[in-house]
């Protein structure tokens, strides 16, 4: 428990960072590369019920919202939603954001056409109960779309850390942005040593649980990194692939 608040004060801490990045991806080219990305993974274009878990500042479900989706979104941090609700407004959508935290998480007599996730499920604390509650809130015939990478795999190791800290170095001399705020990220490092999803061996390791859940129609994508990355980012993230898993319930 003490573990989960630490993390959610982390998020807190961190809102001011993602908020930037979102900004950049709603102001540029990312916007319209991941609308035509979640058009492709949902492959239906009447209006659906989509729960996002872990929203942020809001991205994917302005995007969503946008494409004329009706979205709940959630999220562990006061300050993320305090942000999404903001970034809503201001791009004239409404989404239905919810905050939750461990003294009032989130319970829903609904289900949904798709569960969508975005950089979340990295930072699970217990991964395989996280997916077996996703599988109770989708409709039958629902479809679960993740999108990830393995961005601790620098942590769990070494090698895989030192090739990470040479192409970073290689991305900034083409511009590739880095914050200054290295007690921030020394505190996230710390927690994510405990998180399990850190040592997993993804995407595999989701596959796997999510077919003993009863998922079925597991696939897996990482072929749109040129879509959604500028060419510093593509450096950067060389060694730690971006990936979708769609699943159908």
């Amino acid at each position: 428990m003490e573990q989960i608040k630490r993390h959610q004060s982390y998020w807190d801490n961190s809102t001011e960072i993602y908020d930037e990045i979102i900004q950049e991806e709603l102001s540029g080219f990312k916007k319209d590369a991941w609308i035509h990305i979640l058009q492709e993974h949902l492959q239906n274009k009447r209006p659906l019920q989509i729960l996002e878990m872990g929203t942020g500042p809001g991205f994917f479900a302005i995007l969503l919202a946008k494409m004329g989706h009706e979205v709940t979104a959630l999220d562990f941090s006061e300050n993320m939603i305090k942000a999404a609700k903001k970034n809503a407004s201001d791009n004239r959508v409404f989404v239905h954001f919810v905050h939750t935290s461990t003294e009032s998480p989130f319970s829903s007599t609904d289900t949904y056409d798709v569960i969508i996730s975005r950089n979340v499920t990295w930072t699970l604390h217990f991964p395989e109960k996280t997916y077996t509650e996703w599988y109770k809130w989708l409709k039958e015939e629902g479809r679960l779309l993740i999108f990830d990478a393995n961005w601790n795999i620098g942590l769990a190791n070494r090698v895989h850390g030192e090739i990470y800290q040479s192409d970073i170095e290689r991305a900034k001399k083409l511009g590739f942005l880095t914050y200054d705020n290295q007690e921030l990220f020394d505190e996230g490092d710390d927690i994510s040593k405990n998180l399990p999803m850190t040592f997993a061996m993804r995407p595999d390791w989701d596959k796997a649980v999510l077919s003993q859940l009863g998922f079925r129609d597991i696939k897996i994508r990482q072929d749109f990194q040129e879509q959604i990355y500028t060419e510093a980012e593509q450096l950067a993230y060389a060694s730690i692939p971006f990936f979708s898993i769609t699943a159908i319930k």
